[in-house]
């Protein structure tokens, strides 16, 4: 069967709408009202996303303390209060062998805290050169749970559902921004302030909206945004026609982490040390060669100092105590390369021209590097201070739109003292604390996927039918005066089959099944007299997820 035209349109602008949806910053650019006024224009706009689930979920959790033939004389020494055996007593107090089984109502996604609606106001002057942005969430919790910390509030009194009304939930951008050309230098510079996200380096290959699993990897896993939420942004990039075209850079400072807007006290001072500014600096650097590839690198400040308030107070206040300080850990660099060669010539997603490029795909690969300068740090926070971190994604379509894929693959490598790992109680405090500098080698890894296929592409393409899944691992080995071959293991699974149905651009519904399945093993044996302890847990969370997202 020939398709017409139009019919050919409709599929290449789902297909196109399927690769462009990133960031909501770039996505309120087309969709949106305009007013003409004697300065510019001004643009209106709102959106929504929501997701309902409801399931069941089983856990089991199993811990064995075995001494064979010693184990009444661990447990006599133990109880005598002997330092070498003390950490017996907690060892033998988890034996356990339990499970359960719970239904459960949610609204996800969770990191909008189950429903978000916004809406943005777009400021341009004629020229284009002068400009604000401006949106608004409600997060569903979010003007609850962003309300500013007070140090004089003990935790136990804070109510965020009374507290919470009397705050204001800013969106992704709230700036100002102008574009000064330097046409003899063959460059357009842009300078803005105030909360951002600038998106030119940034990855493509995001999560999968509504439709996800667990653990599913982001644009930023491949290479991070230019993100401030307080402070300044500039760039530069090549003019078309010119010698630099294609060359691209940018530097951001965010001061949201040291005048007190996250965790910091309501009273802190509104101006900071400049060096604890410049330790918030972000810069990057990018050359595209059209058709080809993107090469791109960037430095991440970041420190673990008590005036970093990105962080609470307390999230490395061990480490400090260790001797640790802001000096140690600078943040880190990231490197990335966008292969484009199989998209047409397009330099992005969304410049594709599907009727010359039926078959488009776009591979992104990114790897990020820790600058810790005393080793033993890495052991207070892998996920942090890892070695390394690597994630290559891949995206696009086949025949138009007809079947449209993304996926991910990623690993990393780091150290631990297993604490957080072997937290199997929830208390707080895991079963295995290595000492210092005998932190045991961590190895997470895993993959996510997703495919749609449309189930009408000779009618109305509107309908279509989609698998997402999901594997990773975290892997630990590790051993010291105390415990010796240990090995620990978690596993996490998930898949979900769904049908959705569009309805005008980037607006859908849908409704599916899913199920998590997270498995965790630990065994290790306490020297000399071959004490073993072993633990499995298993959790598995079968559901319907029913959601619904809308541009206006």
């Amino acid at each position: 069967m020939k398709m017409s035209s139009k019919t050919k349109r409709i599929i290449a602008s789902a297909a196109i709408t399927f690769l462009t949806t990133t960031a909501f910053a770039d996505t309120h650019e087309t969709l949106n009202k305009s007013l003409k006024t004697p300065l510019g224009n001004i643009s209106f706009g709102a959106w929504g996303r929501s997701t309902f689930e409801f399931g069941n979920e089983k856990t089991t959790t199993k811990i064995d303390v075995d001494g064979g033939a010693m184990d009444s004389t661990y447990r006599a020494l133990a109880a005598s209060g002997d330092s070498n055996y003390a950490a017996l007593t907690q060892l033998y107090g988890m034996e356990t062998d339990s499970s359960s089984s719970k239904n459960f109502a949610q609204l996800d996604p969770d990191w909008s805290y189950g429903s978000r609606v916004g809406f943005w106001i777009i400021g341009r002057t004629d020229d284009e050169k002068f400009g604000f942005d401006f949106n608004l969430d409600s997060d569903a919790r979010a003007l609850f749970v962003h309300k500013l910390y007070d140090a004089n509030e003990d935790e136990d009194d804070v109510n965020y559902n009374e507290d919470g009304k009397y705050a204001v939930a800013i969106g992704d951008q709230a700036k100002m921004w102008a574009i000064l050309d330097a046409e003899n230098l063959g460059l357009s510079n842009k300078i803005a302030f105030g909360k951002m996200r600038e998106q030119e380096l940034r990855g493509s290959i995001g999560d999968f909206g509504q439709r996800e699993s667990s653990d599913v990897k982001s644009e930023d896993d491949i290479f991070s945004e230019f993100w401030p939420t307080t402070g300044l942004f500039i760039s530069s990039s090549g003019m078309e026609g010119s010698l630099l075209e294609g060359f691209y850079t940018a530097a951001c400072i965010d001061l949201s982490g040291t005048l007190g807007t996250s965790a910091a006290d309501t009273d802190r001072s509104e101006d900071v040390n400049l060096y604890d500014a410049m330790r918030t600096l972000q810069a990057g650097i990018g050359y595209t060669i059209p058709g080809i590839a993107q090469i791109k690198a960037q430095y991440w400040g970041d420190s673990i100092s008590a005036s970093n308030y990105k962080y609470e107070e307390s999230k490395y206040a061990t480490a400090r105590a260790a001797g640790y300080d802001m000096n140690d850990y600078y943040g880190r660099m990231e490197f990335g390369i966008d292969f484009l060669g199989f998209m047409g010539g397009a330099t992005g997603l969304s410049d594709v021209d599907l009727e010359k490029t039926p078959n488009a795909n776009l591979i992104e690969l990114g790897f990020k590097l820790p600058i810790v300068t005393r080793e033993e740090l890495r052991e207070y926070d892998p996920e942090t201070f890892y070695n390394w971190y690597a994630c290559l994604g891949t995206m696009g379509v086949i025949q138009k739109g007809f079947i449209l894929y993304k996926g991910h693959i990623w690993g990393g490598q780091g150290t631990s003292n297993l604490s957080q790992y072997t937290d199997v109680t929830g208390s707080g405090s895991g079963i295995v604390t290595l000492d210092k500098g005998n932190g045991a080698d961590i190895l997470m890894a895993g993959f996510d996927f997703l495919t749609e296929v449309c189930v009408n592409p000779f009618g109305k393409q509107n309908l279509f039918v989609g698998l997402s899944g999901n594997y990773n691992i975290t892997s630990a080995s590790g051993e010291d005066s105390t415990y010796s071959n240990l090995e620990l293991r978690q596993h996490n699974i998930g898949a979900e089959v769904y049908v959705k149905k569009t309805f005008g651009a980037n607006n859908y519904l849908f409704a599916g099944v899913a199920d998590r399945f997270t498995l965790a093993t630990m065994d290790g044996t306490i020297t000399a007299s071959a004490i073993d302890i072993s633990y499995k847990g298993t959790s598995n969370k079968l559901y319907i997820p029913i959601g619904i997202e809308m541009f206006f």
